[in-house]
This record gives C-alpha cells, sequence and structure tokens, in this order.
C-alpha cells in the first residue's frame, strides 16, 4: 500500500500464522519503541451444530496501550522492554509460526 501511495519506493511483507491465542497486542515500532497491552477475555455463548457451548473471546478494541521507549541508558526500564520484545517476536516467528499454505 505504501509503494501503491508512492510514499515509498518499494514495500514488502511476510505473514506467518501460529496456533495459539493471542492474548495481548505489542506493536514494535523501529527497534526503539513498544506499544503492549492486554486483550480483555469475554465470555461467549455459540450454537454449534444446534448445541449451545460457552467459548472466551478476546476483546481488541478497547485495549489500553502501554508505552515504552529506549533511552540512552541501556539499563533503564524502557530500554529492556524494547530490547526484549523483539526478542520475543522472533522466538515465536522463528520457531511455532509457520507460513499458511492457501
Amino acid at each position: 500500500m505504501l509503494a501503491e501511495l508512492g510514499l515509498v519506493q518499494k514495500a514488502s511483507a511476510q505473514v506467518k500464522v501460529h496456533r495459539t491465542s493471542s492474548l495481548f497486542k505489542l506493536y514494535i515500532l523501529n527497534r526503539q519503541e513498544a506499544f503492549f497491552g492486554f486483550y480483555p477475555l469475554r465470555e461467549r455463548t455459540v450454537a454449534i451444530d444446534d448445541t449451545d457451548h460457552t467459548v472466551y473471546v478476546v476483546i481488541g478494541k478497547d485495549t489500553t496501550l502501554f508505552h515504552h521507549a529506549a533511552g540512552p541508558d541501556d539499563a533503564s526500564l524502557g530500554s529492556q522492554y524494547v530490547q526484549q520484545a523483539p526478542m520475543w517476536f522472533d522466538s515465536v516467528w522463528s520457531t511455532i509460526a509457520y507460513e499458511r499454505q492457501s
């Protein structure tokens, strides 16, 4: 989309999936900032084959995001969080995530 709008010369994306439910949001920007928020769970009843089942769903639209920023002090909480967040993401990406077959 950015390339189509002329905002960048070239753009690409890789997408992978994994079989676990997401319980939080995590956005990492330029490995300098991170935004993190917990998804609240809500109980719902759904009908499957004419039988009601209780399920729990995550609700993300109202999630509060907490901001963490890397600073000049590598020992600060923000710097450590921003350092660890991409390491966690990379570990998921390289182990349990896989390319979805169409």
